[in-house]
């Protein structure tokens, strides 16, 4: 049985999950920390997945948490350019579960954004690894100490904003 690439990549990084996880609960780590951690490594993983980013812009998914997701690191691209520094766009996809984590410290009075970013780097760290030793991730040449302007589809500008601009 062949597995697709995607099916590979959520296999290598739901391993990794179950594995950062385990080793949290053994370390008798708080639960809503283990969960901001998770937040955070799911929502790196839902960036990088190849091509959800096509498939949530393509369709018209207004109220979907992952299409603000994508969007969101998809301005933040845009918006910061950070091109000689390295791993900015690590840096760059970290902001916005850092943002998400700290508003519901605000709003809610309950948030961790030491194990959000520690969630982060975790991630980024397996596939920063992963990425560098194998060929899982088919995906067009990969450096992490390149900034990317990711060229991928542009999202729908709703209307209200098309006529503000």
């Amino acid at each position: 049985m062949k597995l697709t690439t995607v099916a590979k990549f959520y296999a290598v990084s739901f391993s990794f999950a179950g594995i950062f996880w385990a080793i949290l609960a053994l370390c008798q780590v708080d639960f809503s920390s283990i969960i901001f951690f998770l937040t955070a490594y799911v929502w790196h993983l839902a960036i990088v997945t190849p091509g959800l980013k096509e498939s949530v812009l393509k369709n018209n998914y207004r109220f979907s948490f992952l299409t603000v997701i994508v969007k969101a690191n998809h301005y933040l691209q845009l918006f910061i350019n950070l091109k000689r520094i390295p791993f900015s766009s690590s840096l760059i996809r970290a902001i916005s579960p850092a943002l998400f984590t700290f508003l519901l410290f605000i709003v809610g009075g309950s948030g961790n954004i030491l194990f959000t970013l520690l969630g982060s780097f975790c991630f980024e760290l397996v596939y920063l690894i992963v990425k560098k030793n194998t060929k899982l991730y088919d995906m067009p040449e990969f450096n992490p100490l390149v900034h990317i302007n990711d060229p991928g589809i542009q999202p729908v500008i709703p209307n209200e904003e098309i006529s503000r601009e």
